[in-house]
């Protein structure tokens, strides 16, 4: 398995949703500290805040929302079908995702705040994808 995204060294990312989240109309809740901090990593290092595994194998890899934003869908081990986004830390990263190709995404479940879109649901924060490179 090669790694595709490492949330760990995606700075511009973290530092974009700690913008966000510096307010109480929209972001993340700061339940396990700030988005990406010290003390976010840590507890999520300590297992207070378990990191979770989707693991299957890639069916599709496409260009989703107004086609404009990279996707893969993938089916579990299990059988359930789920889309996420294609993260990468390197542009050339992006040709690991490839129909038939296994993968593992590690994310956490982050709590959105009481007043964004969707009321306080909780949304997954893609911590690190991995692909089977075959080539």
């Amino acid at each position: 398995m090669k790694i595709a995204y490492d949330l760990r060294i995606d700075e511009e990312h973290i530092r974009q949703v700690q913008r966000a989240t510096t307010t109480t109309e929209f972001g993340l809740e700061p339940t396990h500290g700030l988005f990406g901090s010290a003390e976010w990593w840590n507890r999520i290092a300590t297992g207070n805040f378990p990191v979770r595994t989707a693991s299957g194998v890639i069916t599709k890899v496409y260009m989703g929302s107004m086609g404009d934003w990279p996707v893969f869908a993938m089916v579990s081990d299990s059988g359930e079908v789920s889309q996420w986004t294609r993260e990468v830390n390197l542009k050339e990263q992006d040709a690991l995702y490839r129909v038939g190709q296994r993968v593992e995404v590690d994310y956490v479940l982050q709590r959105l705040r009481p007043k964004s879109w969707d009321r306080g649901g909780e949304t997954k924060c893609v911590i690190e994808i991995r692909v089977a490179d075959d080539t």
